[in-house]
């Protein structure tokens, strides 16, 4: 009889122990210890606040900062079931804090994510901190200044007055159509750029459509050119010269950055640009909600944070343009609402609201459809305004 119940006793140790491995594995895929995941197999999302970190980040939950927090729940299991399509992390930030994490599918914490177009801001950023260091005179330097080397493959002479402002507010100019056609066509733009041997000199022999600085025209190409602009008036990539004076001191240490036949950045962001974490997106977006600073160091000037941000052209009826940034606005809840925000292809966005000192980060699917950002957006301003 004792040998028969410890023989029994065995054998539920064991089932025990095979249905604990079952539950640990299950729960590791869903529960990565690499930041929150949700698979849409997980069941319900319970809020909680998002883990503190040695990265300089601090921590905060959605009720201490007076966000709604059904309403942020109720939006993640949206999206978990598949109501909001294309989302890959969703982080928001309030009053200096980060609020609410949450990555899904495949995605975690460390996760580099194509942010395509958001790095156009980021060169933004770049080009004002070579203006406050020395490297650039000016947003009012010419091509024929900026870029002495390629002077002589320039074809319409009126190309070489084109100014850095111009190329920063998408109004050089230059004959370009990147909107009406897929990337794919051959009657973009850009399809016929990245063809070339030398991207930058493709851009440079477009002819003068406009006058420069008075017609705005989405060219990524003219923003591909300021890579080889940093290059020329820095002595270095701009890969380098952000690990130095923007990426090192936001405490940035792993990104991806692919680069032309010529070595140069894409800092327009063809084939994707930049692939930053969730995190590093929203230090980035943090150093304009903060006038250039992070924690306590001036990393941008203040004065490049207005101007960069502030409306110098109209893109879309509903829409303004700066310096590599889009400016909007609408009334909700009997409230105007001003943000800014930099944006990318399939829904990937960084939008920064100061007056509720609100930032949130969206990374999404790479497709030619955005993924569904709106609806979200509109619910966490609704969630801020109602606290």
């Amino acid at each position: 009889m004792r040998a028969m119940y410890q023989h029994l006793r065995k054998g539920i140790e064991k089932a025990l122990i095979r249905k604990s491995l079952f539950a640990f594995f299950f729960l590791s895929m869903v529960f990565s210890v690499d930041g929150f995941c949700l698979s849409r197999y997980a069941g319900e999302y319970v809020y909680h606040a998002p883990e503190k970190l040695d990265d300089g980040w601090r921590v905060s939950s959605l009720e201490a900062e007076g966000v709604n927090t059904e309403r942020i729940t109720r939006l993640t299991n949206q999206i978990i079931d598949g109501k909001y399509k294309g989302f890959h992390s969703m982080l928001i930030v309030r009053n200096g804090a980060i609020v609410h994490e949450i990555y899904f599918g495949k995605y975690r914490r460390r996760s580099l994510h194509t942010i395509y177009s958001i790095t156009k801001s980021v060169t933004s950023a770049l080009i004002g901190i070579a203006i406050d260091k020395g490297f650039i005179k000016g947003v009012d330097e010419t091509i024929e200044s900026l870029l002495p080397e390629y002077v002589s493959a320039i074809e319409d002479e009126r190309v070489k007055d084109i100014k850095l402002k111009h190329m920063l507010t998408l109004t050089s100019g230059l004959e370009w159509d990147e909107r009406s056609y897929p990337y794919g066509d051959s009657r973009n733009s850009e399809y016929h750029q990245v063809r070339s041997d030398d991207w930058v000199e493709y851009v440079l022999r477009r002819p003068l459509r406009d006058e420069p600085g008075s017609r705005w025209i989405y060219n990524t190409g003219s923003i591909h050119v300021l890579s080889a602009v940093i290059k020329s008036k820095t002595g270095q990539y701009a890969n380098e010269f952000a690990e130095k004076y923007l990426f090192e001191p936001l405490g940035i240490t792993r990104y991806k950055w692919n680069t032309d036949p010529m070595g140069y950045q894409c800092t327009g962001g063809t084939h994707g640009g930049l692939r930053l974490t969730t995190r590093d997106i929203a230090k980035f977006g943090f150093l304009f909600m903060n006038n250039g600073k992070w924690k306590g160091k001036q990393v941008v000037s203040s004065e490049w944070v207005r101007e960069s941000t502030r409306k110098h052209i109209t893109a879309f009826q509903t829409s303004d343009y700066g310096y590599l940034w889009w400016r909007s606005g609408f009334t909700l809840m009997d409230r105007r609402i001003e943000f800014f925000y930099a944006a990318g292809y399939g829904g990937q966005s960084l939008t920064l609201v100061p007056e509720l000192d609100l930032m949130f980060v969206f990374t999404c699917w790479g497709r030619e459809k955005d993924a569904d950002i709106f609806a979200p957006m509109i619910t966490i301003l609704k969630a801020t305004l109602e606290g």
